[in-house]
């Protein structure tokens, strides 16, 4: 007798024997762990919009950006006076993705890759035209989304599609590789291009794909069924047995990094901060792995999260802002190890947000 399991199981045996799709090719930046997409991204960003920056680049980046913009906006003096600002904490502690500061304008950038567009763009807006007025008095604001595909935005902010971006960037690079002789840092401009065009575009699929999934869409769509509630059923799970162990509530976050899920944890008496342990599922050949985010507040903080977090794992450790990541993969984890391992971050977390 046929049930809905063997039914699954025939049709990952048919997937299994289609052709893959057709991947972009790798580049330079798209070979490291991706992590959250829009971090890295944004940091690459503000390096080379740096119209004094190492690069030697000048304005390329920042001249490609506002050709994108309206005509108030493209009349803005395409130079920079600071250094661009990543993460920048408005007076409620929401951060600004990136913060850049002309002789008589100022932009907030904010890049949405893989997320919708949910930021607090009011408060975003009264951070630049009131809560920083010392700073900003008199300058012109300009408030930039920029994303792969358009959303309704508040009265007041620009959008910009990466297709677009890219063009401009694109020109922009042509004009150098003729104008002045290859460096490294044009070639990786370019690399980072190549980047972008690989987040932004679509694999495609051959005609007996096409055919496969045509032909199986209600079993596809139990599948995903499925997979959605088994994900919800062991998060709960998860989320009942560290409530048991800590003896308190426990709050738990599903989303997606790239195309896979995710679960984040964090205790509810955490305030202030968005420190959590963030649960990626094995996927394929990557093994699964943990992330833990804890904040810095002083200056010795990120010594004493050092010592701390994830001391014995060797982990790998990164800064994110005002975050410090830890990051370690396993192998394999039976269940019960996987609770106490989350168990264990979060107490090591509350010890450092809280009893230090």
């Amino acid at each position: 007798m046929e049930t809905r399991l063997s039914r699954f199981e025939q049709l990952l045996r048919e997937f299994n024997q289609l052709q893959p799709l057709n991947l972009v090719e790798p580049n330079i930046f798209s070979i490291g762990s991706k992590g959250y997409y829009e971090n890295p991204t944004t940091d690459i960003l503000k390096f080379f919009i740096d119209t004094n920056g190492q690069h030697q680049l000048g304005n390329t980046v920042l001249n490609a950006l506002f050709s994108c913009l309206n005509t108030e906006t493209q009349s803005f003096d395409s130079a920079l006076v600071a250094v661009p600002e990543r993460e920048v904490l408005t007076k409620t502690g929401k951060r600004i993705d990136l913060l850049l500061e002309g002789n008589d304008w100022v932009m907030v950038i904010e890049n949405k890759i893989f997320h919708h567009q949910n930021n607090p763009f009011d408060d975003y807006m009264t951070f630049v035209q009131t809560g920083s007025r010392e700073r900003f008095d008199g300058k012109k604001g300009g408030f930039v989304v920029l994303a792969p595909d358009k959303e309704p935005l508040p009265s007041g902010w620009q959008f910009v599609s990466y297709g677009h971006f890219i063009s401009a960037l694109k020109q922009q690079l042509a004009e150098k590789f003729i104008s002045q002789p290859v460096n490294k840092w044009v070639l990786l401009l370019r690399e980072f291009v190549l980047h972008l065009e690989g987040l932004m575009s679509q694999p495609s699929v051959n005609q007996d794909t096409l055919d496969f999934v045509l032909n199986n869409l209600s079993t596809i769509k139990d599948i995903q069924d499925t997979k959605e509630q088994s994900l919800k059923q062991y998060q709960q799970q998860l989320k009942t047995q560290l409530q048991n162990m800590l003896n308190q509530e426990v709050v738990t976050n599903s989303e997606h990094w790239g195309r896979y899920p995710v679960i984040r944890f964090a205790l509810p008496t955490w305030r202030d901060t968005e420190a959590d342990v963030v649960l990626c599922f094995a996927v394929g050949d990557e093994p699964m792995s943990f992330h833990v985010f804890v904040r810095l507040r002083e200056t010795d903080d990120e010594y004493k999260a050092d010592q701390l977090i994830l001391a014995n794992w060797n982990p790998k450790r990164v800064l994110e802002g005002e975050y410090r990541k830890y990051s370690v993969k396993v192998n394999k984890m039976e269940k019960q190890e996987i609770v106490q391992f989350l168990h264990d971050r979060l107490l090591e977390i509350d010890k450092f947000e809280f009893k230090k």
